[in-house]
């Protein structure tokens, strides 16, 4: 799941090339071939060598670039440019991985640490497999059945993350959420997502629970 507004809405440059990132990251992992580089990060591992054209493509002789997530087991990629910001997903063989932009883990720590967990929390919820599972096993009906259900799963992934970061002592990444969040006002933050306000406000008063 991401937290702005480039999912699900439209296909314009933004979206695509937030798509085209994943499905790079997303063809790495299934040993494919792909149209750009992993980004090295500080505290990303990865194995470099050049690239090679190959048919319509490159193939790459590096793995995906990978950061540790404090919030989950799961593998947390690192995509260069992935103006979805962050994203949970399960690969073609079932494997569970996030990926997040590195730009993000480059230059806003606070607010990477919040969409790590706020991802962590998309899978261990189960949203992420319903989502991935119906919609793989019927088609692009699927998705107007689960419409009425981003609005509360991006609360509840939300309302999650805040209270792992309370329990690792990161105010500063809760904080970071809410101004975020904020910044968008009366506006959703996504295709039938929750407003900036809403998520702002559930936010604020998850983080001040006693």
């Amino acid at each position: 799941m991401t937290v702005f507004r480039e999912k699900f809405v439209g296909f314009g440059g933004r979206r695509l090339k937030a798509l085209t990132a994943l499905a790079v990251a997303l063809g790495l992992l299934a040993g494919g071939t792909a149209s750009a580089e992993g980004l090295q990060v500080p505290g990303a591992d990865a194995t470099a060598g050049p690239a090679r054209k190959t048919g319509g493509g490159f193939e790459f002789r590096r793995k995906l670039s990978s950061v540790d997530n404090p919030y989950c087991a799961i593998v947390t990629y690192v995509v260069p440019d992935f103006t979805a910001e962050a994203s949970s997903t399960q690969t073609a063989d079932d494997r569970s991985v996030i990926v997040i932009d590195a730009s993000i883990l480059k230059t806003e720590r606070a607010y990477a640490h919040f969409l790590m967990a706020h991802e962590c929390c998309h899978h261990t919820l189960g949203h992420t497999r319903l989502t991935t599972q119906r919609l793989g096993s019927v088609g692009p009906q699927p998705f107007y059945y689960l419409r009425p259900l981003l609005k509360n799963m991006e609360l509840d992934a939300d309302g999650c993350a805040v209270r792992m970061l309370r329990l690792t002592d990161e105010p500063d990444a809760i904080e970071s959420a809410r101004i975020r969040m904020s910044r968008f006002g009366d506006e959703q933050t996504g295709a039938y997502y929750p407003t900036g306000n809403e998520r702002a406000g559930h936010i604020e008063r998850i983080a001040a629970e006693e």
